[in-house]
């Protein structure tokens, strides 16, 4: 059987001052533990001032203990409420949390906490701070459940979201919920950091880890200023490496170079500035009217590289150019194509086909040069 509520010293009933020594409390009989005046009282529905309770599991372990301004209970006896309260959450005997709100409820014998109001929730152990105005604590389930205004402060991650669960046996967070995460570097106005979206978001703080099984956008900024997005069906971003892996339907967007990247699967490097793609990828360059797709891919952003193999392929709207080849390196300042391996270069006006090991040049402008080896050129005469 579960032990029962403690109070403190200077118990004091609303307009009566009782002097009390270490009690407890036990509903709906109080017994031998409180005076008659004091059972009377709480059965009256009047409030105790100063109040101190706790509680134990079965093993003496202490689960919680809270101090409050005020306490009053139920006319059932089965709930105590908590004004102005100050408490400290429990785990196999640790200090899990220190708390703090301005009101609260306990019910079901001590198994679950209700706090309202100005929460605010130090986590000894994982050295996070939530913040918001409704909490649910419930000792047996070893589960923290934090609502309404959520915030959350940590070495790792600041965060803010609907809903907050948190599973300290199992170090990891559930946020929910038009969920917003940034990392935390040093000087967010000048060094990099990244900003996460998503309704569902599973943060394990052990391994400094963020998943997400539903779709989840990801923004770097610098200075400031959103320097590249991502997003995609599911994602990891890995905090230690600064790793960051989508899967299915992922779509990239550089900021400052308008191209868009569609693709299955991206991996990027933030730290190198390096995105790499191993399935079938699509890139779009809607202000040269350039569409690019192959196999697979890397796009170095320091440097504004594009590097595509297998099945390249290249089509200009503006001409109906189209080149094909095995390697193409698309340089992004100067839009230049250095192409490499069994080059197939046709163009609609005049028609003309190239073939050759190698072509450099500016596809949507009709510059493109052939050359290491046996070309051959096929040259259809204008029959107007």
């Amino acid at each position: 059987m579960k032990r029962g509520y403690w109070w403190g010293l200077a118990a004091v009933i609303v307009c009566v001052a009782v002097a009390v020594g270490f009690r407890t409390w036990r509903s709906p009989d109080f017994g031998d533990y409180v005076s008659d005046e004091q059972q009377d009282a709480l059965e009256a529905g009047l409030a105790l001032r100063d109040v101190t309770l706790e509680q134990q599991d079965d093993n003496g372990q202490l689960l919680w203990r809270v101090h409050a301004d005020e306490v009053t209970y139920s006319p059932d006896q089965e709930s105590a409420n908590l004004v102005n309260l100050e408490g400290e959450l429990y785990q196999d005997g640790e200090l899990l949390y220190e708390v703090k709100a301005d009101r609260g409820v306990i019910r079901d014998n001590g198994q679950v906490i209700f706090l309202r109001e100005n929460i605010v929730a130090n986590g000894i152990q994982n050295q996070m701070v939530l913040k918001g105005d409704t909490l649910e604590w419930r000792p047996e389930e070893a589960i923290m459940i934090v609502r309404d205004g959520l915030t959350g402060a940590h070495p790792q991650l600041r965060a803010q979201a609907n809903e907050a669960r948190v599973y300290d046996r199992e170090q990891r967070m559930e946020l929910n919920g038009e969920v917003i995460a940034t990392t935390v570097v040093e000087n967010p106005e000048v060094d990099p950091w990244l900003k996460l979206q998503g309704n569902l978001l599973e943060w394990r703080w052990e391994t400094a880890e963020i998943g997400s099984d539903q779709p989840i956008r990801v923004e770097r900024f610098e200075n400031e200023t959103i320097t590249e997005m991502l997003a995609g069906q599911q994602g990891l971003v890995e905090l230690s490496e600064n790793q960051v892996t989508l899967t299915e339907d992922v779509i990239m967007q550089l900021i400052d170079i308008p191209l868009d990247i569609a693709t299955d699967r991206a991996v990027w490097d933030v730290d190198e500035q390096k995105i790499n793609v191993d399935r079938p990828v699509e890139i779009v360059n809607s202000q040269e009217k350039v569409t690019l797709t192959a196999q697979q891919g890397q796009l170095d952003l320091a440097e504004e590289v594009v590097y595509l193999t297998q099945d390249v392929l290249v089509v200009a709207e503006e001409n109906n150019s189209r080149l094909t080849t095995n390697r193409l390196t698309w340089n992004l300042v100067d839009q230049t194509v250095l192409a490499e391996g069994a080059v197939d270069y046709r163009q609609g006006e005049p028609q003309v086909t190239v073939r050759g090991p190698r072509a450099k040049g500016r596809i949507e402008a009709q510059t493109v040069v052939v050359d290491g080896g046996r070309v051959v050129t096929e040259i259809v005469p204008d029959t107007d």
